[in-house]
């Protein structure tokens, strides 16, 4: 019969197998996860049980150490534990990291809540460093919801790890994003979602297929660009392709390119940044029926490349590297300032939101617009669909709210 009793001091149980040995329980208080952690060993003897799980336990709270949070730990100590403890736990993609890395260094480190000690603060102070926030201006209103984000997490975080009893972002949250809201309200004339007019659209295709003087291209990512406004792909799931993804009529997009910092950079030679493959974002792969214009593009990429075996990539730079979204930044720049359209917003994005506002209005609803971009329908109704259209009215170019057309 199984004999189980307690530690003589309260502390764990010991439990004697049916082979002779004891086996030694302990709980030595909670995992960054939130979870209950218990401690285990197998020993020939109690005494040798007990030695055991000393060094287990010693070995348990130097590492528990890296991440528990003490008195004199300050808000900004606290996000960057909690951003640790993200990274060895898988939870955030590279480009994440980096965004959050990036939110914690300029909306929370040199500001007075940011040297607060973490048990201190309370709802008054989080309100009063996200007023500070907006009436400083240098930010707008979602990276400032990305910083109570990040707050919230970070406190809840903590809560979950039993180093703190109190989240003081919860009590204010829902208030402070209603107010941060507020910043980015629209005046008569404001795009509700930056997208090209049809005339733009046209100015902009011809523009990115013209040739110089020489016959050349005149732009070496001119395709590139016609591609995304054609698809509504992100420009990360673009570089992403290889040739063995085009099937004919459709495109396999399962995976996606993005540039993070390098973080196991050991020599000063190494590179700062590197491009990382991964999921595309929210998981959301797809296979897509192409249009006749997107078939046309990829056939005219392919005709004039110089690599397109299976594994190679579909919109390389012009040596053949992986491609970066920075790089086809500054060509769409210069393609739009050369259409005279220089003035739009929201660079490669805005082609993605062009596509999905052309499927709108030519009838297509929301959740199927959002599955063939591979977005939730929430961001799609949200985002990528303007409501409001550049027009001209009275001999001046104006958003405009179209008249609904029956069907």
């Amino acid at each position: 019969m199984e004999v189980k009793k307690r530690n003589a001091r309260g502390e764990g149980s010991f439990k004697k197998n049916p082979d002779g040995t004891i086996t030694h329980r302990k709980g030595v208080g909670y995992k960054p996860n939130g979870k209950r952690k218990t401690l285990t060993v197998t020993a020939a003897t109690k005494t040798a049980c007990i030695k055991a799980m000393k060094k287990l336990e010693a070995e348990w709270n130097a590492k528990k150490s890296e991440t528990m949070i003490d008195g004199k730990d300050t808000v900004y100590d606290l996000c960057y534990r909690h951003l640790k403890y993200q990274i060895s736990n898988g939870d955030l993609k590279h480009k994440s990291i980096d965004r959050r890395e990036c939110t914690i260094e300029n909306q929370i480190k040199g500001y007075d809540v940011g040297y607060f000690q973490c048990r201190s603060v309370t709802s008054v102070d989080i309100e009063q460093h996200v007023k500070h926030l907006i009436a400083e201006g240098k930010v707008g209103a979602s990276s400032i919801i990305k910083t109570v984000d990040v707050l919230n997490a970070a406190y809840a975080w903590a809560v979950r790890c039993g180093d703190l009893t109190n989240n003081p972002v919860v009590p204010v949250k829902a208030e402070l994003v209603k107010k941060i809201s507020k910043i980015s309200g629209k005046g008569a004339n404001d795009a509700d979602v930056s997208v090209l007019s049809e005339e733009e659209l046209r100015r902009f295709k011809m523009e990115a297929l013209s040739f110089a003087e020489n016959g050349k291209r005149k732009y070496s990512a001119g395709l590139y660009c016609l591609l995304l406004v054609n698809t509504g792909m992100r420009v990360g799931e673009m570089i992403a392709l290889r040739w063995s993804d085009w099937k004919g009529d459709v495109l396999v997009i399962d995976k996606s390119i993005s540039v993070a910092k390098n973080r196991d950079k050991v020599r000063e030679e190494d590179n700062h940044y590197v491009s990382i493959e991964g999921t595309t974002k929210n998981q959301k792969a797809r296979i897509i029926q192409l249009t006749v214009e997107a078939k046309s593009i990829l056939e005219q990429i392919k005709s004039e490349a110089v690599h397109y075996a299976p594994d190679n990539f579909i919109t390389p730079t012009k040596t053949g590297r992986v491609n970066t979204a920075s790089n086809l930044e500054h060509r769409l720049k210069t393609i739009l300032k050369n259409t005279g359209i220089e003035d739009v917003e929201g660079g490669l994005h805005i082609l993605r939101k062009t596509f999905a506002t052309q499927m709108y209005e030519n009838g297509a609803r929301v959740e199927e617009i959002a599955a063939y971009i591979g977005d939730l329908e929430s961001t799609t109704r949200k985002y990528y669909i303007a409501i409001r259209r550049k027009m001209l009215a009275d001999g001046e170019f104006r958003q405009v709210v179209k008249l609904p057309v029956k069907p």
